[in-house]
């Protein structure tokens, strides 16, 4: 029997490579999710919430354990220019296939009455033992500190997959910046400077990176090949150990940029002060000092996405 599963909130935009994430949780023996969070991002927050809802069903889970709390619609400043809305994992953000297994219900687009920033701070105020997971803009977080000052320090931990540390953006030419901090500048911004719970990044350059090393090693769609209920929901769709997972990472001191006409939402790091020590040592400046996945075993990963969707069990 597992006796020390980790307790998880995810806070997603509920698009296609958010629900695979959603699902090793969902299936991964030592993670028991409490709760999930829908924010604004690829598609609209009732568009995230009814994917994350689709996810859990398309998992075998019973819908009523896990409540979806609906979040932020746009970004704190509401900008134009920080519209991510986009087509590119078409318009539902998971493959227009509304109709497949699970088939979308009108209920799915319904969070529950409470709004997310509210439901994350009772919810961690209830469980300081649980890791907040963030896979979409940071808005619902955002929020909730701005409620609620004590939210810094509720969780146990804060992992944010998000941001850069060597400029290289996906969002797209004009832009160095990672998609899910361009989405609210503002609220990363906010997040990493006033959350005082232990944070850790896992920046979209680590996949970039580790793609073009692995790229013939590991087949990240063999995974979808299985004749399984799941498999077949996330084919159309197309860090629960971080020991595991992280094989290299840094401490660094960052803030988020928010006036270049380029670079809006692009993490800066103080590289000068990298010359001198990567210790863990008090914070001596004005911004935060986060750690960074700066590599990460691509095959674990790829072993745990066979074991989610062949529903083999094997996490090991």
């Amino acid at each position: 029997m597992i006796t020390d599963r980790v307790k998880l909130v995810i806070d997603s935009d509920g698009v296609s490579d958010d629900v695979r994430a959603i699902s090793l949780a969902l299936q991964h023996p030592k993670a028991e999710v409490l709760a999930f969070t829908a924010v604004h991002g690829c598609v609209t927050v009732d568009q995230a919430c009814a994917n994350i809802k689709r996810t859990i069903r398309a998992n075998g889970k019973n819908m009523k354990s896990i409540p979806v709390f609906k979040g932020a619609s746009k970004s704190i400043l509401s900008l134009p220019k920080d519209e991510t809305v986009s087509d590119f994992f078409g318009i539902d953000g998971i493959g227009d296939k509304p109709e497949e297994f699970p088939k979308v219900q009108e209920e799915d687009f319904k969070g529950e009455e409470k709004h997310a920033a509210l439901a994350l701070i009772d919810i961690f105020r209830e469980n300081h033992d649980a890791v907040l997971v963030t896979i979409g803009p940071l808005t619902n977080v955002a929020t909730a500190l701005q409620l609620c000052e004590d939210f810094a320090k509720f969780p146990s931990k804060l992992v944010i997959m998000g941001g850069n540390y060597y400029a290289v953006g996906n969002v797209d030419g004009g832009s160095s910046a990672e998609y899910n901090f361009h989405g609210d500048p503002e609220a990363a911004s906010i997040v990493l400077r006033r959350m005082k719970c232990p944070v850790t990044i896992v920046p979209w350059e680590a996949f970039y990176f580790e793609s073009k090393v692995h790229n013939e090693s590991v087949n990240f769609s063999a995974h979808l090949k299985y004749s399984t209920p799941l498999a077949g929901y996330l084919s159309l769709a197309t860090s629960i150990d971080e020991e595991k997972i992280a094989k290299n990472s840094q401490f660094l001191y960052v803030d988020v940029e928010l006036n270049g006409s380029k670079t809006r939402g692009q993490v800066v790091v103080d590289w000068t002060e990298q010359l001198w020590s990567n210790e863990e040592a008090p914070n001596k400046h004005s911004h935060r000092r986060v750690k960074f996945v700066t590599s990460y075993d691509v095959h674990t990963v790829d072993r745990w996405l066979h074991a989610a969707t062949s529903g083999n069990g094997k996490f090991d």
